[in-house]
């Protein structure tokens, strides 16, 4: 789970998205971009099988980090990876679509739409970042005959 954060947001959902993933078995890293380099992620995704992507939305767009890090690994074409978008927003919320764009380039099996938070995450929206965690915890498994 690669994401990062303006003011915690986003920050939450990861960390939630993460806790559904571990629901369903799979070991998950959360890494936020304010701390991890582009290649720190792109080291981990070696031995992934899911890619979780999130930001907020900033000037209409991703957060550079976030944008940063897609160039990265679409360059480097990393295969076999089920996935999913997510951010927080106050106004328009763009950077869910292009993560999913992103993802879409780079051949990614999303396991469902991206999901969208206005302002912070409510107890109600975390559930669905963790719901879309399970998902693609269950996405995995199925695809690796689990």
């Amino acid at each position: 789970v690669a994401y990062d954060t303006m003011w915690g947001s986003t920050a939450a959902m990861a960390k939630a998205a993460g806790e559904g993933l571990a629901r369903t078995g799979v070991e998950a890293v959360v890494m936020p971009l304010h701390g991890s380099h582009r290649s720190d992620v792109a080291t981990a995704l070696l031995g992934a099988g899911a890619l979780l992507v999130g930001s907020p939305t900033i000037n209409n767009g991703m957060f550079p980090t976030v944008a940063d890090l897609l160039t990265y690994l679409k360059g480097l074409k990393p295969r076999n990876l089920s996935g999913a978008a997510f951010g927080s927003y106050g106004w328009s919320g763009e950077a869910v679509g292009e993560i999913d764009e992103y993802l879409a380039g780079m051949k990614v099996e999303r396991a469902g739409e991206g999901l969208k938070v206005k302002y912070v995450p409510r107890p109600e929206a975390l559930g669905e970042c963790a719901a879309l965690g399970e998902l693609v915890g269950r996405t995995l498994s199925e695809r690796c005959g689990a």
